[in-house]
């Protein structure tokens, strides 16, 4: 599989590392997606002597009612396309196992109670303020598909992993094939939902943060650190779109990759001219403000580097991968060593392990 798969970015706007974010198909690689709001603090204000306006104390509001959606999707979208995964590797989807496949591997169970924690948390997170019918819509899709594929999933691999198909010569995994399917495509059709319902509601979330950071401090370190996390966030989404298309608009992801490396050059700019900030005993992360600020530009700066590279296998990609629309086909690119898609996965996810353990601020 070629693919940047999205669902399993993780951290959206609130932990540090939090949301998986996904695609109708159910990818297969692990992908961190921190940093659109930068952390805990995005959605408050940044000066003590500012006074939080009506739409600051909504999005501290509804950050807190996000934190339960967040780990729904953490805790569950990832094992579940895993599980998945696992089944398909040894069973044609269409005609579901037949008895004479010589590997069966069965599929992963489930976390231990994740669904019912997925559950509790979301019944709990509903009524907070501020209401959202579009958000409380997609998680109670979320969290009905997922409880019901939960006790499927734990049903087929009991099935599986007991090796009871020796003993009904597969009755019971053919007659449980098509709803395992019914299900998967549920769960599926609800995660894409909940995750870009999640985007809609996140990313303005972010820049009005990024905003009021502007706004009460003027363009810090704090503000260009953010900002070269909302562009990576921006960046790695560009490269797994979300829905069943999951070819790259290239025109997208080559703008995006610009705004990175202004947002980046921009961040290196103000730490070259402002290093003395970074010393001073008044920075919340002192002593450790400038190695901190280095870890985090080498990691930003590798994530840059294999971003670029994956920007020019996406730019010289056969011409059986290009539509006219100028959307690739990731499938349809062949090898490309120094751009492979699971390097950038792996690249943004240490860059944003980095941010996460790293602030200067």
């Amino acid at each position: 599989m070629t693919r940047l798969t999205r669902r399993a970015r993780v951290g959206v706007v609130t932990a540090a590392l939090a949301l998986g974010a996904a695609t109708g198909t159910l990818g297969c690689k692990k992908l961190l997606k921190g940093g659109l709001a930068g952390g805990a603090d995005a959605g408050k204000p940044t000066s003590s002597n500012h006074v939080n306006s009506p739409q600051d104390d909504a999005d501290e509001h509804m950050q807190e009612k996000l934190d339960a959606y967040i780990a729904c999707l953490n805790t569950l979208s990832s094992p579940v396309r895993a599980s998945r995964s696992r089944y398909f590797s040894w069973v044609n989807p269409k005609t579901g196992p037949t008895g004479t496949e010589r590997n069966i591997n069965g599929l992963y169970d489930l976390p231990n109670a994740a669904a019912q924690k997925c559950t509790e948390g979301l019944a709990k997170a509903k009524p907070l303020l501020p209401k959202d019918a579009k958000l409380e819509t997609a998680g109670d899709d979320f969290a009905k598909t997922v409880t019901e594929l939960d006790g499927l999933i734990h049903e087929v691999f009991t099935y599986y992993e007991n090796k009871n198909f020796k003993d009904d010569k597969f009755a019971k995994g053919k007659a449980i094939h098509p709803r395992l399917m019914a299900a998967f495509s549920a769960f599926s059709k609800a995660d894409t939902n909940l995750h870009a319902t999640l985007d809609g509601i996140t990313k303005p979330l972010a820049l009005r943060g990024l905003s009021r950071i502007e706004r009460d401090e003027g363009k810090s370190f704090l503000f260009h650190r953010k900002h070269v996390l909302l562009a990576a966030r921006e960046l790695v989404e560009a490269g797994d779109p979300v829905g069943d298309d999951d070819a790259v608009d290239f025109a997208l992801y080559n703008a995006s990759f610009s705004e990175v490396d202004k947002a980046l050059t921009e961040l290196q700019t103000f730490g070259a001219a402002h290093k003395i900030d970074l010393d001073a005993r008044t920075n919340a992360a002192w002593p450790m403000a400038k190695s901190n600020f280095e870890q985090f530009e080498r990691a930003a700066e590798s994530y840059r580097k294999k971003s670029r590279d994956y920007l020019r296998c996406l730019r010289d990609a056969p011409a059986k991968a290009k539509a006219p629309s100028g959307k690739v086909d990731q499938e349809k690119m062949g090898p490309c060593p120094d751009g492979k898609p699971k390097d950038v996965v792996e690249k943004y996810n240490e860059f944003i392990r980095v941010s996460n353990n790293h602030p200067f601020p």
